[in-house]
């Protein structure tokens, strides 16, 4: 994941990235009610035993797109000390915090999405693989909607048609009980836990996304 013409094709535009990991999201909470993600302003961040990544949007088009896996990200754990990740970074970016993360040996990349395109640092030589695609093992989701239906089945939400009406209700921002419940029925298995005590946590996460509407009880007649 380090040839520089293949960046754009991997990750795609910040927004369509951005909509892909709310879909990831709300099927990680309809499954467990401890899901991996955190939610800031502009931010989403997903954490796991491998390591992790975090994309931002910002007001004025661009985006960062940054994180690490543990195992095997050459910019960290090759050479005498971490790969400078932010040489030739642009002055918009949250340089203090990732100046901290890539000095601690906790940033294995660093994209940024400016004038159209994805950005990066130039690596040395020796780099073979940053940790990107390792990083989102099982969130491959984020960068096309094969892999995306992949995590759809994955999850045991195996009926297109019904994964295609609530990525519908996603993209129209009108997803609601009666929406998660659909998708939900439609698992292959009950999962772990009622749905009874998913359904607030997946409420929840729909309100703070931006992606939640009314429920039937509620629209106007």
């Amino acid at each position: 994941m380090t040839n520089e013409p293949e960046i754009p094709a991997l990750l795609g535009r910040p927004e369509r990235m951005w909509e892909r990991a709310v879909l990831l999201v709300l099927i990680a909470v309809t499954r467990t009610a401890r899901p991996a993600f955190r939610l800031g302003e502009r931010a989403l961040e997903c954490s796991h035993s491998n390591g992790g990544w975090n994309l931002e949007l910002l007001p004025d088009g661009n985006a960062v797109f940054f994180g690490q896996d543990v195992d095997c990200s050459d910019t960290t754990y090759r050479g005498d000390k971490p790969v400078d990740l932010l040489a030739g970074a642009p002055s918009w970016l949250p340089y203090g915090r990732l100046r901290d993360l890539n000095d601690g040996y906790e940033l294995g990349y660093l994209y940024w999405w400016e004038g159209g395109r994805w950005g990066r640092a130039p690596y040395p030589d020796f780099v073979e693989d940053d940790g990107l695609a390792a990083s989102c093992d099982g969130y491959a989701g984020l960068f096309d909607d094969r892999s995306l239906a992949d995590s759809f089945a994955d999850a045991g939400y195996r009926d297109r048609e019904v994964t295609e009406r609530f990525t519908a209700r996603v993209a129209a921002r009108t997803v609601n009980a009666e929406a998660l419940r659909d998708l939900m029925d439609s698992a292959s298995d009950p999962g772990p836990l009622p749905w009874e005590s998913r359904l607030p946590s997946a409420l929840e996460w729909a309100q703070r996304l931006g992606v939640s509407g009314p429920t039937e009880a509620q629209r106007p007649s």
